[in-house]
């Protein structure tokens, strides 16, 4: 018995040793440097049915104190489209940001030019051709039992053509119409279309476990189905438990929203999902443990940091209730 005490002693202090040497103070100044102090954040999206506008703001370290945006003024913001300089954007003190004063349209190739620290800051994007949706259905299962015992399902089906010329990226998201007067939004299932799944293939390389989720909307590429006519296959799962105010909605308006966007702004997005360390699943705790790859957040700002991103929208609404009817009766 004295020596299974001391193995206990042992085992214990065995034990301390290894959770103390897990822990090691770091001083964060030591990583800070000038090249970071001094580097432009340019952040834009461009879509020809608004002016041009350039946030331009300076990094701050990541654990300073950080309330606002450092704007950076004064500076020359030179638009060129088509390889033809366009013209010299002007600074809206309002809004902080570096606007123009013409659109740009479908297909333009735009680039920005400005020097910070005697250094040159650019970047170059392409407007997308629009990828419009031709048609839309929906069908209603339940009640079934998913959350509660009386949930429902819709599913929806949106037809557009993807251009066989060129790679293409996208975007798409749905949400209610009329806050208030529709049914609520219900959660987005993607898991059963095909571009989605192609987008879990891709993003697995870096997150095994990572399944197409997202509160608002995912972005996909042409891959599988290139130059075709295409139906994506999308649920929304409603729950209607007893006493649910949602039995009182007399509509249920759906707005669809499919954005074309370029391949800058689509490597942007996919970067960001990898990233994200709160996502359910295992992809999101491996992340915080630091058992996953780092994966830097996509930039195409040359000389330094942020995202010029292009897209143009097709966007079409639908009365579910007029097509399915309102939920049935108990």
């Amino acid at each position: 018995m004295q020596g299974y005490k001391y193995l206990h002693i042992l085992l214990a202090m065995l034990l301390a040793s290894f959770f103390t040497s897990c822990f090691h103070e770091v001083d964060l100044s030591d990583y800070r440097d000038d090249d970071g102090k001094n580097l432009l954040t340019i952040n834009s999206l461009v879509c020809p049915d608004s002016l041009v506008a350039v946030a331009a703001t300076r990094t701050y370290f990541f654990s300073d104190t950080h309330n606002e945006r450092n704007y950076v003024k004064g500076l020359e913001i030179c638009l060129m489209v088509n390889n033809q300089e366009r013209e010299t954007l002007a600074y809206d003190t309002y809004r902080n940001l570096y606007v123009s004063a013409t659109k740009v349209n479908e297909g333009d190739t735009l680039r920005i030019i400005t020097f910070f620290d005697n250094k040159e800051v650019s970047a170059t994007d392409v407007v997308p051709f629009k990828a419009v949706l031709s048609g839309i259905t929906v069908e209603r299962r339940g009640p079934i039992a998913i959350y509660s015992n009386y949930d429902f399902v819709f599913t929806y089906r949106l037809t557009f053509t993807d251009n066989p010329y060129e790679d293409n990226y996208y975007f798409l998201q749905w949400d209610e119409v009329d806050r208030g007067k529709d049914v609520a939004m219900g959660e987005r299932d993607f898991t059963r279309e095909l571009v989605f799944q192609k987008l879990a293939d891709q993003i697995h390389g870096t997150l095994p476990g990572w399944t197409p989720y997202s509160p608002y909307g995912l972005p996909f590429s042409d891959r599988g189905i290139n130059g075709e006519k295409h139906t994506l296959i999308l649920e929304e799962i409603v729950q209607a438990a007893n006493g649910n105010p949602v039995w009182k909605k007399s509509q249920m308006k759906r707005r669809f929203k499919l954005f074309s966007v370029s391949k800058p702004y689509y490597d942007y997005l996919v970067s960001v999902l990898v990233n994200q360390t709160n996502d359910k699943g295992i992809q999101g705790g491996m992340i915080d443990l630091g058992m996953a790859d780092p994966v830097k957040v996509y930039s195409n700002i040359s000389g330094g940091i942020g995202i010029m991103g292009c897209y143009t929208t097709s966007e079409t609404e639908l009365d579910v209730f007029k097509i399915t009817g309102p939920f049935p009766e108990k």
